[in-house]
């Protein structure tokens, strides 16, 4: 029976009903990786892993969008805070990852015009509020969020605004999937795809991947119901060696997706090569502005064209992001990388795998 209101993906008796079904199907170990730095949260906030075998190991992938920003990314973000008249725009989250010299926060606290904001709508209108500056918005992202960034874009012909640009770091899902199946010392048995950007990209964005890497996957919401329910359909494809491709959040998904939002992001991106942290540059992961919208490219627009650095020395994020390693197997987590002190950006995030590590296990 269909579930029809949100208290219901969070009763306890359908959620004991679903942990009986999970321990009775469960005969082997399996590595699980949620693709989603919101289920990550959930499933430490909800206490799933407590509840769930021994033999089910949940891994955090590379779902956090701020996470998997290289290393020059946040490198470049430092370095338009440093150029006169440019008020740099971001949302929270970045404010304390560590570029190679510096932080956002901290060019904030030297003087630098970097301001907060909730969407980049909101930049557009601090760009319409001071026409004497630049505002350049930090455009890190998945599916979810780079149909609004293009809106952005639309918007700022349409009102004949000049003075605003992005930096785009923006990535594609799909592709990273495919990536972690290649990767020497990887083993996932399923995976949870995230739900946010499902809801964008549609049940058929993930078809190609798991044809060509044959491994369990579900679509899953957000709630305690919605996760075991994901871990069940995957335990279950296993035991029985059937992988499937399954949507568990139909009130949220379906197989095209959200066809306005994909029409908007195509029109204004182009697939391009990205890099990620920790994995390394990942062919047609990534959407660059197409030419002839990169008058508002702002790394074109400031010349900014940052080397490849080299991560953190000891900081095991790349590692965590391809579920090589868990946060406590990095030598940094809890003594020198804390969320006061962070070396990572798995720590500073939100949706970090670090930051959820440390404030619930």
């Amino acid at each position: 029976m269909a579930l029809k209101y949100i208290e219901e993906y969070r009763d306890a008796t359908l959620a004991r009903d679903l942990i009986k079904k999970i321990h009775g199907v469960s005969k082997r170990k399996l590595r699980l990786m949620e693709v989603c730095g919101t289920h990550t949260m959930s499933i430490f906030k909800h206490g799933i892993r407590s509840v769930i075998p021994e033999g089910i190991t949940l891994l955090s992938g590379p779902g956090c969008p701020v996470c998997v920003t290289a290393q020059k990314d946040i490198d470049a973000f430092v370095e338009f805070a440093r150029v006169k008249n440019v008020i740099v725009t971001t949302f929270g989250d970045l404010m304390k990852v560590p570029g190679s010299s510096s932080t956002l926060a901290k060019e904030k606290a030297s003087g630098a015009d970097v301001r907060i904001v909730y969407s980049v709508f909101d930049a557009i209108n601090i760009a319409k509020d001071n026409i004497d500056k630049e505002v350049v918005f930090c455009a890190v992202g998945f599916e979810t969020t780079i149909p609004t960034i293009a809106a952005s874009i639309l918007m700022g012909i349409e009102a004949k605004i000049d003075n605003f640009s992005i930096y785009s770091a923006n990535k594609l899902t799909p592709p990273a999937l495919a990536a972690l199946m290649v990767t020497k010392g990887v083993e996932i048995d399923g995976f949870i795809l995230p739900g946010h950007v499902s809801v964008i990209t549609g049940t058929n964005a993930y078809r190609d991947t798991f044809e060509k890497y044959d491994v369990p996957s579900v679509i899953s919401g957000f709630e305690p119901i919605d996760i075991l329910k994901a871990i069940l359909l995957l335990i279950e494809q296993n035991e029985i060696g059937k992988p499937a491709l399954e949507n568990a959040y139909p009130r949220a998904v379906s197989d095209q997706g959200n066809v306005k939002a994909q029409q908007i992001m195509n029109q204004v991106f182009e697939v391009c090569n990205a890099f990620w942290r920790g994995i390394g540059e990942i062919p047609l992961s990534g959407m660059g502005l197409k030419k002839e919208y990169q008058v508002f490219d702002a790394a074109i627009k400031f010349g900014m064209d940052m080397p490849e650095v080299p991560e953190p020395k000891g900081c095991a994020c790349g590692e965590i992001l391809m579920g090589l390693k868990t946060p406590e197997q990095c030598a940094l987590y809890k003594k020198k990388c804390t969320p006061m002190t962070p070396v990572g950006p798995c720590m500073v995030s939100t949706e970090g795998s670090c930051a959820a590590f440390y404030r619930y296990s």
